[in-house]
């Protein structure tokens, strides 16, 4: 069984192969990051609160991940909707997590954009921008079976991927 903060499904807005919408995330001291500046990388997106049990426990090994991913390729980021951006960064800081961290307070990006409604929610985007995979709940991202899902899904074989 999955772990999520919603059962509810949540919505086809998002189209796997298709383009991702153009994001400019917004940092814990308020400055900017557009998405499109990691292009060239896959990028692991994974919305997540403080408030959602599942959404605490995957993200160790999100870090973990991080650390075992060639960040050449790859790029991990952290989203929280957090209302308060102290709590989300402390939450960070207190467990260690180092991994890229953006803060989504007024739930714009999450909710109006993505059309979450499943907490974690977590979006694998293509070197070239493209939806790869959208997984819903909680996983083991460090799990070495995943590692390499990931890395041949950086060469554009996805087949692995069907089964996280």
């Amino acid at each position: 069984a999955l772990a999520a903060c919603d059962q509810v499904s949540p919505p086809d807005r998002l189209v796997e192969g298709r383009p991702f919408p153009a994001l400019v995330l917004t940092g814990f001291q308020g400055e900017q990051q557009a998405l499109d500046a990691y292009r060239g990388k896959l990028v692991i997106l994974n919305i997540w609160a403080t408030w959602c049990p599942p959404c605490r426990a995957e993200l160790p090994s999100l870090d973990r991940l991080n650390d075992a991913l060639d960040d050449q390729k790859f790029i991990v980021i952290g989203l929280s909707v957090d209302s308060d951006r102290d709590i989300a960064r402390e939450f960070y800081q207190d467990r260690g997590i180092r991994f890229t961290s953006y803060i989504d307070q007024d739930q714009v990006i999450s909710e109006q954009v993505l059309g979450i409604r499943v907490y974690p929610d977590t979006f694998l985007i293509s070197p070239d921008g493209k939806l790869i995979r959208r997984i819903v709940g909680e996983r083991t991202w460090d799990a070495p079976a995943m590692i390499e899902a990931l890395n041949k899904a950086y060469v554009g074989d996805q087949t692995l991927l069907e089964n996280i």
